[in-house]
């Protein structure tokens, strides 16, 4: 209820080695029925969560999927009969997760390696119709002596969060971390449930992650001015290269450094989000992530432009030392043309 725009989808498994009885089982499904209630998703038709936007399924009050692992389904009985799945969906809302969803361990430490199985996973497990969870989890471990070497000389880490860091942070300056890097280059795979450890050093990727379940997301124009604010500063047209980091047609993912290969400058952007266009002007440095989307992008200060329907033409200024823009009407006059002076 706090979070009424989050759809979660929980797994229950039983501990390795522990014994677990289906009375226990059993009235662990209750508590769980009593504790979430009306939240859970109740119709046995994985197809339709694959195929519902997030937020429609949330508008209808189902905030939660609750699967069964097979180590919980294991022996799993009721006087003495094994369990049906019509049973579990009707009294329960459960569902088999071998039936609902493809769930592998990469169990690797090497961030290149579980990248490429992430992909090579998306790609062949994608079209099987189920919740594909790919993992984005290193797992620590000594692969021999040079990795020991390592943890003796304080090179390397068996922590969790050491391995996590690797991944969430650029290797070096204007470099984009490798997980930026990947989603950038593959974003447009199915990617549905995506697995990620210490998430409170990645949110840009949290941010992008939400946003490829909101509404499309189009640059108009974007303009940038390298260099010191306190001067003046040419304004330069990069609408097809922010454009082109538009992922999905629903986010935009821009490292800077990387991306532009400058320490400091302003963005001013023009866009359209659920027909209404939206201007926001963005400080930046070398280190700067910027992640733009419908859920996000009123939050970070984004104006609304307001177009009367007599209007022919008109100009924007969207303040904090960003770009002057104008906007027209198309000659077909069925949408707006933005555009800004330059000294190119």
């Amino acid at each position: 209820e706090d979070f009424p725009g989050e759809f979660v989808v929980i797994e229950l498994s039983a501990e390795a080695g522990r014994t677990f009885s289906s009375a226990k089982k059993l009235t662990a499904l209750e508590s769980v029925k009593e504790m979430l209630g009306e939240k859970m998703y109740a119709e046995d038709d994985v197809s339709k969560i694959l195929s519902t936007p997030i937020k429609d399924l949330v508008m209808g009050g189902k905030q939660v999927c609750v699967l069964l692992g097979p180590r919980f389904m294991l022996d799993l009985e009721l006087d003495g009969k094994s369990i049906t799945d019509e049973y579990l969906c009707e009294t329960y809302s459960c569902f088999r997760s071998d039936k609902w969803m493809e769930n592998k361990f990469n169990n690797t430490r090497d961030i290149d390696d579980m990248l490429e199985l992430n992909l090579e996973e998306v790609k062949e497990e994608s079209k099987k119709g189920k919740l594909l969870n790919n993992q984005f989890v290193l797992t620590p471990g000594v692969g021999g002596a040079p990795d020991i070497a390592k943890l003796l000389f304080g090179m390397n880490s068996l922590q969790p969060v050491y391995l996590a860091n690797n991944l969430y942070k650029p290797a070096k300056r204007h470099a984009s971390p490798p997980l930026h890097t990947f989603f950038q280059e593959n974003g447009t795979e199915n990617w549905n449930l995506v697995s990620l450890d210490f998430i409170d050093l990645c949110p840009a990727m949290m941010g992008f992650l939400v946003g490829l379940n909101f509404s499309e997301f189009e640059i108009m124009l974007a303009t940038v001015q390298y260099g010191n604010p306190n001067f003046f500063r040419p304004s330069m047209s990069v609408t097809q290269k922010v454009q082109s980091h538009v992922v999905r047609n629903r986010v935009l993912f821009l490292n800077v450094g990387k991306d532009f290969g400058s320490n400091f400058g302003t963005l001013t952007l023009a866009y359209r989000v659920n027909d209404k266009f939206y201007s926001i002007v963005i400080h930046f440095d070398g280190s700067s992530v910027i992640v733009l989307n419908e859920y996000n992008h009123l939050q970070a200060g984004s104006k609304e432009i307001v177009i009367d329907d007599d209007a022919e033409e008109g100009s924007i200024n969207p303040g904090g030392g960003g770009t002057l823009m104008t906007w027209c009407r198309s000659e077909e006059g069925d949408d707006i043309e933005f555009d800004f002076d330059s000294p190119f």
